[in-house]
């Protein structure tokens, strides 16, 4: 029996394989034979193209001769726009049979190069004897018309037509021959495939059966081997059970065990979050700690830094009184002196005028310095909205009258942009810096003063520039916001002006910076909060 089906299944595969080739083998020739009828059907199409080309060739050169007539004898320009299309269509048809037969393998292309070069040398003439009907030279034309150059040009076109239409004959025949050559073929093929397939396929259906009454018997020995799997498995069954009960049992008191080594983990975790809180608290005091080390120690540097600079203003008041008031009180007791010892009254008069001058001298001065203690007391200070392009405005008109005396250009591009200080303040610094823009321009060239608001950062920024005469940096830099510091002695002024600009933005809780260069002029960049401190 194991020999039968052994060699059943090599004839069962045999046939598989024989069949399969044969498939195969169909595959290959109906696709070789499809590409022959394929270019056989190309070739087909372009003998057809060739000869309709040809009869085109021979219907332009009757359109360009009735065209030429026609226009000789009325002079419409229907008839010359016929000439032109003809001239427009011989390029073109000449293109389309030298493609087809190039494409063909035509034996005598050159006879085509003849028939154009005829035809081009008709439509030449076709193009004087236009011209000569045109300028209404008759006689010229109808010499040129009786000679009857057309009928050699037809001709010749005629018999290169017939010569095509023959030789595209001969192409259509041997064409369809092939066409047919592979259809026999593959009519044959299709016939020896069925006449193989047809037993193969037979005895495979039979093999099939065969094989489907094999499984129905390998099915009710599958059952009875299924049946005694069964009574097995339930006393393997049985088994189990006994077996997992034994197990059960011993599980209770396995969790037994591990619900006492529960309860001592969760004690000890327990513990250990106890001692890591303990700890936490313990970091959380010491960054504490730390943190009112470090709040205390800014907060002594802060104050440090403010006794520095408090001492910084005591000692320049202490300068500025010794040295400032020194001169009107000197000249007061000179001028005191001069008055016991004076006899004339007009000379008496002079040195009371001299007196009374000291006197609003010193008291200027201490005008000044009363002006200055008020700003630096920051705790009196009323803090308010201020919107800076109001204020801009505001000193812009308070100084129109300055600006237009000196025909200063004043570019405005400042927006409404809102701050939180003290307006008489803000208003101060920028009268203070425009009049000195004013003050200090230059003599070579128109006064030109910038004023620009921008933001950077979390501060509001105003930029106020002129083309003035500038500060040197270099020399005068250190020394910039001095009080009563004057860099041209040429021009009136005390040297308040920046001293309280700077002292003015200290107390708002600003900054100042300064571009300057005197071939140029200067830009004052003011750094308003917008935080209220």
């Amino acid at each position: 029996m194991a020999i039968t089906i052994r060699t059943r299944s090599r004839i069962l595969y045999g046939v598989v394989v024989l069949i399969g080739f044969s498939l195969g083998l169909n595959v290959v020739l109906i696709y070789q034979n499809s590409r022959s009828i394929e270019i056989n059907q190309q070739v087909l199409a372009h003998a057809e193209q060739a000869k309709l080309a040809t009869l085109d060739l021979i219907r332009n050169l009757h359109l360009m001769d009735l065209a030429l007539r026609g226009y000789a004898l009325t002079g419409q320009e229907a008839q010359r726009a016929a000439t032109d299309s003809a001239k427009w269509n011989h390029p073109r048809i000449i293109k389309r049979i030298r493609t087809a037969l190039q494409a063909q393998g035509f034996p005598d292309i050159n006879r085509l190069d003849s028939v154009q070069t005829l035809l081009t040398s008709y439509f030449a003439m076709a193009d004087t004897m236009l011209t000569l009907t045109h300028e209404k030279k008759l006689d010229e034309f109808l010499v040129l018309l009786r000679a009857n150059r057309g009928y050699n040009v037809w001709f010749a076109c005629k018999t290169f037509s017939d010569e095509v239409t023959a030789y595209e004959t001969t192409v259509v025949a041997t064409a369809n021959e092939a066409i047919q050559a592979a259809l026999h073929k593959s009519y044959i093929l299709q016939f020896l495939i069925f006449i193989l397939a047809t037993p193969s396929l037979a005895y495979l259906a039979i093999t099939t059966v065969k094989a489907f009454r094999l499984t129905d018997d390998l099915r009710e020995v599958q059952l009875e081997k299924n049946k005694l799997l069964q009574a097995t498995n339930e006393e393997l069954d049985r088994q189990v059970k006994e077996k997992t009960k034994d197990l059960f049992a011993q599980n209770e008191a396995i969790k037994t065990h591990n619900t006492q080594l529960l309860l001592q983990q969760d004690e000890i975790r327990k513990a250990h979050e106890t001692i890591a809180q303990q700890a936490n608290q313990i970091e959380k005091k010491n960054k504490e700690l730390a943190q009112e080390v470090e709040n205390q120690t800014d907060y002594l540097r802060i104050a440090n830094q403010e006794l520095i600079e408090q001492n910084s203003r005591l000692q320049q008041f202490t300068y500025i009184i010794s040295h400032n008031l020194r001169a009107p009180l000197a000249r007061l007791k000179g001028l005191a002196n001069l008055m016991e010892y004076a006899q004339m009254q007009n000379e008496k008069e002079s040195l009371y005028q001299k007196m009374v001058k000291s006197a609003r001298d010193m008291d200027e001065v201490i005008q000044d310095l009363s002006m200055i203690l008020n700003i630096q007391r920051q705790n009196t200070l009323t803090r308010s909205e201020v919107i800076l392009g109001n204020t801009l405005q505001k000193v812009l008109l308070t100084l129109e009258d300055e600006i237009a005396e000196v025909k200063a250009e004043v570019v405005y591009e400042a927006s409404n942009e809102k701050i939180i200080s003290v307006a008489p303040y803000v208003e101060s610094i920028i009268y203070n810096l425009l009049s000195n823009a004013i003050k200090y321009r230059s003599p070579h060239r128109p006064l030109k003063i910038e004023l620009k608001t921008f933001r950077t950062d979390s501060w509001i920024c105003l930029k106020i520039c002129d083309n003035g005469l500038g500060i040197d940096l270099t020399r005068h830099g250190h020394e910039l916001f001095n009080l009563y510091k004057r860099f041209h002695l040429h021009v009136e002024g005390k040297g308040l002006g920046l001293y309280l600009v700077k002292t003015e933005m200290d107390a708002i809780g600003g900054k100042i910076e300064v571009e300057s260069d005197p071939s140029t002029g200067t830009c004052f960049i003011l750094y308003f909060n917008t935080q209220q401190t």
